[in-house]
C-alpha cells in the first residue's frame, strides 16, 4: 500500500515536470512567434484551473533563464490575470524566489560563467560596490532600475554581499513596482477607465527614474572605477 502511494507520487511529480517544462517551451514559441503578452499569458495558465497561480508563480520564478523574456509582460499578466492585490503578492514572491535562484547561481554554481558574461561590461566594476554598500546599494538599484533586474542577481551572488541584506532590499524596493504593474495590468484591457490612465503614468514616471538618476549612478560607479586604477598604480 505504502509502496503504491510512494509509485503514484513519482508519477504525480514528473507529470508535473512535464507541464513546467512543456509551459516553457510555449513561452519561448510565443515569444518567438512575438505572441507573448499578457493576454496570451492569461490564456494559457488559465488552463491549468486552480493551479494556475502556482504555474504562473514557477514560471516567473524561473525566467531569469530565459532572457529574451521580459519580466514587464508576465508583471502585466499578473494583474490581468488575479488583479491587484492578488496578483501583486504573486509577483512580490516570485520576484524573491527569482532573485535567490539567481544570486545562489552565481554564487555556488555558475560563478565561472557569470563572471565571463559580466566581463568587460557595464557591469563588471558594481560588484564592490555593492560588497560596499550592501543593503544601501541594492535598495537604490531595484528602486531606481538602472540596470537589468536579473543581472543585479547574478553581480550580488557573485559579491560578498550577504544574502539577508540583498533579500531584504531587494523586497522592499521591489514592492512598489509589483504593486503598480499589477495595477496597471488589471486595466490594461480597459484604456478609457481612470485606473488604466493612473496607473500609466505612474509607470510612466518610474520608467523616467533612471534617466533623472542615470548620471548621478553613472558618476558613483566611475568613481569607483578610478579608485580602482589609482590602487593599481
Amino acid at each position: 500500500m505504502v509502496e503504491e502511494i510512494r509509485i503514484k507520487d513519482k508519477i504525480k511529480l514528473w507529470i508535473f515536470i512535464f507541464i513546467m517544462v512543456l509551459s516553457i517551451f510555449a513561452l519561448v514559441y510565443a515569444e518567438k512567434q512575438h505572441q507573448l503578452n499578457p493576454k496570451y499569458i492569461k490564456q494559457y495558465i488559465s488552463h491549468f484551473g486552480v493551479w494556475a497561480p502556482l504555474v504562473f508563480l514557477i514560471l516567473y520564478s524561473v525566467k531569469s533563464f530565459i532572457i529574451f523574456i521580459p519580466a514587464g509582460v508576465f508583471m502585466l499578466a499578473a494583474g490581468l490575470s488575479f488583479g491587484t492585490l492578488f496578483g501583486a503578492l504573486i509577483l512580490i514572491v516570485g520576484t524573491l524566489l527569482s532573485s535567490t535562484i539567481g544570486f545562489v547561481f552565481a554564487r555556488y554554481f555558475g560563478k565561472d560563467y557569470v563572471q565571463k558574461k559580466l566581463k568587460n561590461t557595464k557591469f563588471s566594476n558594481v560588484g564592490k560596490k555593492i560588497a560596499e554598500k550592501g543593503f544601501l546599494i541594492i535598495l537604490l538599484l531595484r528602486l531606481v532600475p538602472i540596470l537589468p533586474y536579473d543581472a543585479i542577481n547574478y553581480i550580488c551572488g557573485l559579491s560578498k554581499i550577504r544574502y539577508r541584506d540583498f533579500i531584504l532590499a531587494t523586497f522592499i524596493g521591489t514592492v512598489p513596482a509589483c504593486f503598480l504593474y499589477a495595477y496597471l495590468g488589471e486595466n490594461i484591457l480597459r484604456p478609457f477607465s481612470t485606473g488604466f490612465y493612473l496607473s500609466l503614468c505612474l509607470v510612466i514616471v518610474i520608467s523616467l527614474t533612471p534617466v533623472l538618476f542615470a548620471k548621478t549612478i553613472k558618476e558613483f560607479l566611475q568613481n569607483d572605477k578610478e579608485e580602482e586604477d589609482k590602487h593599481k598604480i
